[in-house]
C-alpha cells in the first residue's frame, strides 16, 4: 500500500526544499514529492497510484526528514546509566540513533540482541574499542581504572566484532584517558588503528574523568582526521576555546581539515555561554545531539528541546534541521539512504510544530527562557507512521 503525507510544510535542507507539499511513500521508500509552484526546490510530480492509498493529512505541520541523534546511551540491559532505545528514538520523534560507546568488544553481542534487534528505532553504534566497558551512573569503569589500562585493548578481537557487525557499527567512541605519567591513551591508539582499517570515524569525548588523566585538547586534536567528530564541543572545562571564548589555534586547524563538531547536550557537558560565544564568531556545530542517559533527562529532555535551544541561540530552523538530518547522515556515511526527501531514500520523517509554551530551560550553569518549544507530533520510520501525543521525557514549564 502507498501512503501520501499531505498538506505539510516540507523542510529538507539537503535539497534546499522548503514549502507546502505532499510526499508519496511506497514499500518503505520515498517515491516522489509534489510542491506548490511557489515553493522552493520542486522535485518530481506525484502520480497518485491506482491501488489502495492511505492519506495522512498533516494540516500545515512541519515535515522534515527523520531526525537523527548520534550521541545517546541505550544499552539499558547492563548497568544503570542507559535508557530505552525507543524512548530516546521513535517515541521522541527520532527515527535513527547511535549509541555512544556503552558497548565494547565483550558486550557487543548482548547490546545487539537486547537493544538493536528489539528496537523499532534504527540503532547504530559508535563501539567502545576496549575489551570491557560498562556504563554506570557512578562511572565504575573509570573508578576501577580499567578504561586507561592497556591490557583492556585487543585490536584483533575488536576487528572481528566490527567485521561481524558492519551494518550497525558506524565508528568508535573514544574517552581519551591515560594512566597518570603515561604519554598515550590506549583506547585512543586502538580506535585510531581500527578507524583506519575500516574507514570509520572516531567520536571523541571532550571532558574530564576525575579518576584518570585526560589527553588535553592540544595533544588530542592534531591526532584527528577529516570526518572524525569532537563530541561535547561546547564543554565548559576541557574546551576548544580559551578563557575569552576565542577558538584555540589547534581547534581551528582541526575544523579547517574537516573534523566535525557535535553538541551532545548534557548537564555539565554543554555551556550555553560557550555556545553563544562560538555562534557569535560563526563557529557552528555540525551536529546536534542529546547525550541522553539516565542522569540527564531533566536537562537534555529530548532532541526537540536541544533543537529549541539552538534556534534561540541564533540558528535558523532550517540550520537546526540540517544538523539533525543531513549532517549526521553524512557523518555516519548514510546520506544515500537517510537525511532527505530524495526519491529512493528510506521513508523516514519527523512531524513537528511550534508550540506556544514559555519555558525555562536549564543547563549545568545557566538558564534560558524560550517563548516556544518544538513539539513532535508524529514519526515515520521506513514508511510506518506513528502519531505522538507526548514524548517520554517531555518536561513541564518551570514555575
Amino acid at each position: 500500500m502507498a501512503t501520501i503525507f499531505r498538506n505539510a510544510h516540507l523542510l529538507d535542507p539537503m535539497q534546499g526544499l522548503e514549502g507546502r507539499g505532499d510526499v508519496l511513500v511506497e514499500n518503505g521508500k520515498i517515491v516522489g514529492v509534489l510542491q506548490d509552484d511557489s515553493a522552493i526546490g520542486k522535485i518530481v510530480p506525484i502520480l497518485v497510484p491506482q491501488w489502495d492509498t492511505q492519506i495522512i493529512d498533516l494540516a500545515g505541520a512541519f515535515l522534515s526528514p527523520g531526525w537523527m541523534d548520534i550521541h545517546t546511551h541505550v544499552f539499558n540491559t547492563i548497568g544503570d546509566f542507559c535508557l530505552s532505545a525507543d524512548d530516546v528514538g521513535i517515541r521522541s520523534g527520532v527515527t535513527t540513533i547511535a549509541d555512544a560507546g556503552t558497548s565494547s568488544i565483550l558486550t557487543f553481542d548482548a547490546f545487539y540482541q537486547t537493544a538493536i534487534a528489539t528496537a523499532k528505532t534504527r540503532v547504530f553504534s559508535f563501539m567502545n574499542p576496549s575489551l570491557l566497558y560498562i556504563a554506570t551512573s557512578d562511572l565504575i569503569a573509570h573508578q576501577l581504572e580499567i578504561v586507561a589500562n592497556p591490557r583492556n585493548q585487543d585490536i584483533d578481537r575488536a576487528a572481528a566484532v566490527v567485521e561481524a557487525h558492519r551494518d550497525v557499527i558506524v565508528g568508535f567512541h573514544v574517552r581519551p584517558v591515560r594512566q597518570r605519567g603515561e604519554t598515550t591513551s590506549p583506547m585512543l591508539e586502538t580506535a585510531k588503528k581500527l578507524a583506519e582499517l575500516f574507514s570509520l570515524p572516531l567520536l571523541v569525548h571532550l571532558g574530564r574523568f576525575p579518576q584518570e588523566e585526560v589527553v588535553p585538547s592540544a595533544e588530542l586534536l592534531p591526532q584527528l582526521k577529516a570526518g572524525d567528530i569532537v563530541t561535547h564541543c561546547f564543554q565548559p572545562d576541557d574546551t576548544l576555546f580559551d578563557s575569552d571564548y576565542k577558538l584555540l589555534p589547534v581547534a581551528k586547524d582541526a575544523i579547517d581539515r574537516g573534523v566535525l563538531l557535535d553538541v551532545s547536550y548534557s548537564n555539565a557537558d554543554c555551556s550555553t555561554e560557550t555556545a553563544k560565544a562560538a555562534i557569535a564568531q560563526g563557529i557552528l556545530p555540525n551536529i546536534l545531539s542529546t547525550n541522553l542517559n539516565g542522569s540527564n533527562v531533566k536537562i537534555a529532555d529530548s532532541l526537540a528541546t536541544v533543537m529549541t535551544r539552538f534556534v534561540n541561540l541564533g540558528l535558523s530552523l532550517s540550520e537546526v534541521i540540517e544538523r539533525v538530518t543531513y549532517q549526521p547522515a553524512a557523518a555516519l556515511g548514510k546520506s544515500s539512504q537517510l537525511g532527505g526527501f530524495k526519491p529512493g531514500q528510506l521513508a523516514d520523517f519527523t512531524v513537528f510544530e511550534w508550540e506556544d509554551k514559555p519555558t525555562t530551560l536549564k543547563d549545568g550553569s545557566s538558564t534560558m527562557t524560550v517563548p516556544q518549544l518544538l513539539k513532535v507530533k508524529g514519526v515515520c520510520r521506513s514508511g510506518e507512521y506513528l502519531h505522538i501525543e507526548r514524548s517520554p521525557f517531555e518536561s513541564e514549564p518551570l514555575s
